[in-house]
């Protein structure tokens, strides 16, 4: 995927209330492109939707130590998932599951989460779950 249009990452950073999702610091704010941008990039403009507001650092851990919290907490999707939206988005500093419709939040109830997640992923949804429960 190529650079997101400013207006998109604009638009995501003031969805997001210009903070971490993750860890809700508002310091070094980069956008989060959910689906892979993949070597070399792609020349598809990211659409709202696909896009998340993370600190550089979570950003980093989304990419590694991280990547297993980010897909069970929607702030990755798998390469395969061709509609983003369907994929709920926790956010830490609301303690909520939302979906994204643009650059709106809608938030939802955990069981709306859990079936949108196993809608998408199937078992390795609740698996996800699972590891990541408090």
């Amino acid at each position: 995927m190529a650079d997101p249009t400013t207006a998109t990452r604009t638009g995501v950073y003031f969805r997001d209330g210009y903070q971490c999702a993750s860890c809700c610091t508002v310091d070094a704010l980069t956008f989060q492109h959910r689906r892979r941008v993949g070597m070399g990039g792609s020349k598809n403009v990211p659409a709202p939707v696909d896009g998340l507001t993370l600190c550089a650092t979570c950003n980093n851990g989304c990419e590694h130590a991280m990547q297993d919290l980010a897909l069970a907490r929607g702030w990755k999707v798998r390469a395969w998932v061709t509609s983003p939206e369907r994929v709920p988005v926790f956010f830490r500093k609301d303690h909520a599951w939302f979906r994204l419709e643009g650059l709106n939040r809608i938030r939802i109830s955990y069981a709306v989460a859990m079936e949108m997640g196993c809608a998408v992923y199937g078992d390795e949804w609740m698996r996800w779950q699972k590891q990541v429960a408090p």
